[in-house]
C-alpha cells in the first residue's frame, strides 16, 4: 500500500511540474528562449544530468542545438556541436521515441564530437506538429544512475506535444513582428502618396489659379511662382522618401534574417549568452550599409568566439535621425587595441566603415572586456 501511495505521489508531482513547465513555455515569445527553457525544463522533469534540443535543417542535419547540463569547459573542448548523425539523425527521420539503457551497446550510436563528455543512458523524443518535425528532445544519464523509465518517456512525450505549440507560437510571434514593420511602412507610404502629395498638388493648382488673377501684379506673380517651385521640391522629396521607405522595408527584413542566421551560428560554437537588441525598422538602410553591418557583426562575433573567452555578449543596433549605431560588447579577457596588427580583421573593418563615411571606436583593456561602436552617418 505504501509503494502504491508513493508512486501516486511521484506521478502527481510530475504532472504538477509538467503543468508549471507548460505555463513557463507558453509565456515566452522569443524562439531561442523557448528552446533553451525547453531543454532545461525537460531535464528537471525526468531528473536528467544532460538535456539538449536539436532543430533540424533542410539537409538532414542540425540547424540549431541547445544544451543543458554541460559546462562551458565541456563545450569549449568539443570541436563541434552534434551534427545530427547516429541516434540524433534517426530521430529526425522517425516519429517514435528512442530509449536505451546503454547507448554504447547500440550500433546506431555514432557521430559523437571529439571530447564529448561520456554518456550512457539515452531518451530521445521527436517534437512533431501537423506531420512536420520541428525538433527533438534528447536526455542522457539520470542523476540517480538508473536508466530512463517508460514513465519518463511518457512525460517527455507529453511535454513534446505541448512544446510544439510553444515553438510554433514563438516562431509566429517573430514573423508577425517582421510583418508589422512591413505593413506599417506600407501604410505610411500610401498615406504620403495618396494623401499628402495629392493635397500639395491641390495647393499648387490653387496658387496657379491665383497667379492668373494677378496679371497686373508681376511681383505677386513672381512670389507665387516661387512658392509653387518650393511645393514641387517638397513633392519630389516626399517621393524619394517613399521610395527609400519601401526599399528600407525589404532591407530591414533582410537584416533581421541575417541576424537570425548569425545568432544561430554563434550559439552553435559558443556557450556565451548572446543578447541582441535591434530596432524594429530602419528608414535609411542601403545595400552598402546592410552588407557592411553584416560583415562587421560576423567578424566581431567570430573574434569573440576565438579570442575573448566571454560568457556574456551584447549587440545593439539602432537608428537615430542622423546615423546608424552598432554596439557590440563582451565581458571577455580584452586586449590592447594598439597592439592589433595592420593586417587584422579589425583594420579591415575600419576601412570598410571609413568608405561609408563612418567611424569605429574600440574600447578594451586586458581582463576588462571589449566594446566596439560603429557609426554610419546618413
Amino acid at each position: 500500500m505504501t509503494n502504491i501511495s508513493s508512486a501516486s505521489d511521484r506521478s502527481e508531482a510530475k504532472l504538477s511540474a509538467l503543468s508549471e513547465a507548460l505555463g513557463a513555455l507558453t509565456a515566452e515569445l522569443s524562439l531561442d528562449r523557448v528552446l533553451l527553457r525547453l531543454a532545461e525544463i525537460t531535464a528537471h522533469l525526468v531528473n536528467a544530468r544532460y538535456a539538449a534540443l536539436g532543430i533540424p535543417d533542410d539537409k538532414g542535419g542540425m540547424a540549431q542545438f541547445f544544451t543543458y547540463g554541460m559546462t562551458d569547459e565541456h563545450i569549449a573542448q568539443m570541436d563541434h556541436y552534434p551534427r545530427g548523425l547516429g541516434l540524433l539523425g534517426l530521430l529526425i527521420m522517425r516519429p517514435e521515441p528512442i530509449r536505451l539503457a546503454r547507448m554504447q551497446d547500440d550500433e546506431r550510436s555514432v557521430g559523437f564530437p571529439e571530447s564529448h563528455p561520456p554518456m550512457t543512458s539515452f531518451l530521445g523524443v521527436p517534437i512533431i506538429s501537423k506531420g512536420k518535425h520541428l525538433g527533438s528532445l534528447y536526455l542522457c544519464d539520470r542523476l540517480d544512475g538508473k536508466p530512463f523509465s517508460k514513465d519518463d518517456e511518457h512525460v517527455v512525450v507529453m511535454l513534446a506535444s505541448h512544446a510544439a505549440i510553444a515553438i510554433e507560437k514563438a516562431d509566429l510571434a517573430d514573423q508577425l513582428q517582421k510583418l508589422a514593420v512591413i505593413e506599417e511602412r506600407d501604410r505610411i507610404s500610401m498615406e504620403l502618396h495618396d494623401g499628402i502629395i495629392q493635397s500639395i498638388y491641390a495647393i499648387g493648382i490653387k496658387l496657379d489659379l491665383t497667379r492668373l488673377t494677378l496679371k497686373d501684379k508681376p511681383e505677386a506673380q513672381e512670389q507665387i511662382a516661387s512658392a509653387n517651385q518650393d511645393l514641387n521640391r517638397v513633392i519630389e522629396d516626399l517621393r524619394k522618401y517613399i521610395q527609400d521607405l519601401r526599399v528600407g522595408v525589404n532591407l530591414s527584413v533582410a537584416l533581421h534574417e541575417h541576424l537570425d542566421e548569425i545568432s544561430k551560428g554563434f550559439r552553435q560554437v559558443s556557450s556565451a549568452r548572446l543578447v541582441i537588441e535591434v530596432a524594429r525598422g530602419f528608414l535609411h538602410l542601403t545595400d552598402e550599409r546592410l552588407h557592411a553591418l553584416v560583415q562587421i557583426i560576423r567578424e566581431t562575433l567570430s573574434n569573440i568566439v576565438r579570442h575573448a573567452n566571454a560568457t556574456e555578449v551584447y549587440l545593439d543596433l539602432n537608428e537615430t535621425g542622423r546615423q546608424l549605431t552598432l554596439v557590440i560588447s563582451d565581458n571577455g579577457q580584452g586586449f590592447e587595441p594598439e597592439s592589433v596588427s595592420r593586417g587584422s580583421g579589425l583594420q579591415n573593418m575600419r576601412r570598410r566603415v571609413q568608405q561609408l563615411g563612418g567611424s569605429v571606436e574600440i574600447i578594451s583593456q586586458p581582463a576588462r572586456g571589449t566594446t566596439l561602436t560603429v557609426t554610419l552617418p546618413y
